[in-house]
């Protein structure tokens, strides 16, 4: 089982340049992507868009790639040889004007502003793409390792959860064979104390059973216990399992509101809220469940 929170960071190297992803995921009910590149990497969105899908089934993951070279670049040099002529034909003319020789030195020729220039050579996309996606198949790695320790954590604590849930469902069960027969004496007993009303005997027996059989919290409960046997189920699981996890825990506290509305006795009802409680805990801790 896997958290949903998680950080994971991958580097590699492509032609000089250092190739850094870093990856950050937190819970979300869908799969939320957002991507963050230089603007030379823009026509790799897409095909990231398809490996974080790969990667990751539920969760708002953050993509930041950075392309540092460090401070050395592959470049070539660049001789402006017509820029070169017209100095070299300017300064002749300088010589001239003022009667002196002409002579300018290689070394004072190349040093003049933009007769040489240095070129960036132009990294092959084919390397640089696969410098990305090392890079971020690392980071993805990095952040679902993250993502599995956190799981293991929160499987102890929604297995503690359960534990406890499940005990005042125990707890209920042993109660639920009462309920009819403490209904039927509780309405018994206040119909006892009205005035005389003209009911036929035999239609108010009828409807006192009635009443008495609405509080039988019997289905209730089976239902409960079942649900705390699927949720220890899919503990287990290695497959994201969050929605079918949340779900249960819903259907869990609806169980639970139902005892409560059925109540008796006070007992249950401090049985059936201490369920309702329990079973919200749980379901705000799956929510960072994968």
């Amino acid at each position: 089982m896997r958290s949903m929170t998680g950080y994971g960071r991958g580097q590699s190297a492509s032609g000089g340049k250092m190739v850094s992803a870093e990856v950050k995921a937190v819970n979300h009910r869908f799969l939320d992507l957002t991507l963050r590149l230089p603007r030379t990497m823009s026509a790799l969105e897409i095909p990231l868009r398809k490996r974080l899908s790969q990667a990751f089934s539920r969760g708002a993951v953050s993509l930041t790639v950075t392309h540092d070279h460090g401070g050395i670049q592959a470049a070539l040099v660049s001789a402006n040889l017509p820029l070169a002529q017209e100095y070299f034909e300017a300064a002749q003319q300088v010589a001239q004007a003022v009667n002196l020789k002409a002579g300018i030195k290689l070394s004072t020729l190349l040093s003049l502003p933009e007769v040489l220039n240095l070129v960036p050579l132009e990294e092959e996309p084919e390397a640089l793409q696969t410098a990305v996606n090392e890079a971020v198949d690392a980071a993805c790695q990095a952040a679902l390792e993250d993502r599995e320790r956190e799981g293991e954590q929160l499987k102890i604590t929604l297995t503690s959860l359960l534990a406890e849930l499940k005990e005042s469902a125990v707890a209920l069960r042993e109660e639920a064979p009462n309920q009819p027969a403490l209904a039927y004496d509780k309405l018994i007993k206040r119909l006892s104390t009205l005035p005389d009303i003209m009911v036929e005997p035999q239609r108010l027996a009828q409807e006192v059973a009635l009443f008495a059989d609405k509080c039988d919290i019997t289905e209730e409960i089976a239902r409960l216990l079942a649900h705390c046997d699927q949720m220890a189920q899919l503990l287990m699981n290695t497959t994201p399992v969050g929605r079918e996890m949340d779900f249960l825990a819903q259907e869990m506290n609806r169980e639970a509101n139902t005892v409560c509305s059925k109540s008796a006795t006070l007992q249950v009802t401090r049985l059936g809220l201490a369920c309702k409680a329990q079973a919200e805990k749980l379901r705000e801790q799956i929510q960072n469940v994968e």
